[in-house]
């Protein structure tokens, strides 16, 4: 079972070698710094807002903050033009990708620019105008985010006496972050005398990406019958990245 789950995981790498290179480039990067938690990846989104006459879109894709994007004429185009309205430095949007047009009485709609990378809306292809709903999901190229859409307001009762009594008794409490920026250095001395319990050993990541060991003799035809439709240079390439890392290791240990 473990050999059928490494020899379809280097089917997998082999498909993303022959046709997106670069992706490949990146994953691999990315398993290399390992230096970013889940709780640390933004969600992307698109909000379309219709408030009275005002149309706007409320977005995170610039610069990573949430802001708002008023277009006089209701058309927001996206790519990696600096010029544009939602300009993002992603190497594979184009130029100018794709647009997002708000169309009185009618709603939003997602139109491709001829991109290179193509625009995807709910997985599949845009060709031409198609209209957005509340939850969509939008792929420009590798760039992929959710759109909503938010057309309707109404004014909330006021709250209970027994909630506001609440607030008015709670604390606030500050997060770590606050308490450590507060927290006063401590000295040499008091370092010195600190007991075992204060000191927590350093916990070592985990190794992801197993497959990406020295296959074993058992494994090693089946992947060579795969690397033998390549040509020398493309199986020494594909090896090197596969493999490199398990010999970095061996290195590390002698």
């Amino acid at each position: 079972m473990e050999i059928e789950q490494r020899l379809g995981l280097y089917q997998v790498f082999l498909k993303l070698y022959e046709h997106h290179r670069s992706l490949l480039d990146e994953i691999l990067q990315l398993e290399k710094t390992n230096n970013k938690t889940f709780s640390s990846v933004t969600t992307r989104c698109v909000t379309g807002v219709i408030q009275g006459k005002q149309v706007y879109l409320v977005t995170n894709l610039v610069e990573g903050k949430t802001q708002s994007l008023y277009q006089p004429q209701g058309i927001w185009t996206i790519g990696r033009d600096r010029l544009l309205a939602v300009s993002i430095p992603d190497r594979r949007l184009s130029r100018r990708h794709a647009v997002i047009q708000y169309i009185h009485n009618q709603g939003f709609y997602l139109i491709d620019l001829e991109s290179t990378n193509g625009s995807f809306l709910n997985g599949e292809a845009v060709h031409g105008r198609l209209r957005l709903k509340d939850g969509d999901r939008i792929r420009l190229g590798s760039l992929a985010f959710s759109f909503f859409l938010c057309n309707d307001s109404q004014i909330l009762d006021e709250t209970p006496a027994d909630v506001l009594a609440q607030l008015e008794a709670s604390t606030i409490t500050p997060r770590v972050a606050d308490v450590e920026q507060l927290s006063l250095p401590v000295s040499s001395a008091e370092a010195q005398i600190a007991t075992p319990e204060q000191i927590k050993p350093t916990q070592q990541k985990e190794e992801t990406f197993n497959f990406l060991q020295e296959p074993s003799p058992i494994e090693k035809p089946a992947l060579e019958s795969s690397m033998s439709q390549l040509s020398p240079a493309q199986q020494s390439d594909i090896l090197d990245r596969f493999f490199s890392r398990q010999s970095h290791k061996v290195s590390e240990h002698n």
